[in-house]
Parts: structure tokens; C-alpha cells; sequence
């Protein structure tokens, strides 16, 4: 599976989860978005293990998880303007200019699906409450895609 279908995964779990994360939950994806923003290419060596050691441990994030990694597994390419917008991720952010926080100022904005769900997974982990965070961006055009696609 690739990786932004894992991470998608788990957002929109994440988004309908009605219970809120524990501290150690909260803890992990921290790490888990720091890695990322860090080392985004340890995400098969260490992150997506971690991530999904995290979601295992949680019974009904596990479920929602599951739900939504078979109907990703079942499409194609997810089309790009459903997901959130840089801006919108941006509005999340807790500093003035996100884009620019590691050492060397981007070269181009992040446009693909994979800098689009990092940054929406960084942002998200380092929100005090990342379930209430996440679902302040707009997750319904991809959830009647998957649902579409799915019927």
C-alpha cells in the first residue's frame, strides 16, 4: 500500500473517532509526525511500524482503520483537489510560517499526495488534541469518493 494511502487511512480514522486518544497515544503520533517531517524516508523502517503499532493498540481506531485502508486498497489515485488544501493545513499550524520551519526554505509548495497527508499528519501531531484537530479540515469529498467508488 503505498504510504499516503496509509497515512489517509489513518486520518480519516483519526477524523471519526468519537473517543479522544490517550496522553501515550498522543505521545506516539507526535513522534510519528516528527519523524516525518524529519526522516521521511524512514517511513518503512521505522515509521509506519510505529503508526501501526499505535493504531492496533486501539480497538476502534483499529476498526475505522481497517474500513478505510480496504476502500483505499479498492480505488485508484485519489483525485488531488479532494484533499485539504496547503491553506487549510496551514490554518492548523501553530507557527506563522509553516512551509519554511526546517533549516532550507522550499523550493516549491507541497503538492503531491504524499506532502499533502505528511503535512496534514505533522500539523495534526502536534496539535494538543490531534483527533479534534484533524477534523477540522474537509474530509467529506473523500469519503463520497470512497463511498462511490466502493458501491
Amino acid at each position: 500500500m503505498n504510504t499516503y494511502k496509509t497515512l489517509l487511512a489513518f486520518v480519516l480514522a483519526l477524523n471519526d473517532l468519537d473517543t479522544p486518544l490517550t496522553q501515550a497515544e498522543k505521545n506516539i503520533l507526535g513522534e510519528i509526525g516528527d519523524q516525518l517531517d524529519a526522516q521521511p524516508l524512514a517511513w518503512e523502517s521505522y515509521t509506519q511500524p510505529h503508526l501501526l503499532k499505535m493504531i492496533t493498540a486501539n480497538p476502534r481506531l483499529d476498526q475505522l482503520y481497517k474500513t478505510y485502508q480496504s476502500q483505499l486498497n479498492n480505488t485508484g489515485d485519489i483525485p488531488l483537489e479532494l484533499l485539504p488544501t496547503p491553506a487549510e493545513i496551514q490554518q492548523l499550524s501553530n507557527t506563522s510560517n509553516f512551509w519554511a520551519m526546517k533549516g532550507f526554505p522550499p523550493k516549491s509548495p507541497p503538492t503531491g499526495y504524499d506532502q499533502q497527508i505528511n503535512n496534514v499528519v505533522i500539523v495534526t501531531s502536534r496539535s494538543k488534541q490531534p483527533e479534534t484537530a484533524v477534523k477540522k479540515l474537509p474530509w467529506e469529498k473523500i469519503k463520497h469518493f470512497l463511498n462511490n467508488q466502493s458501491n
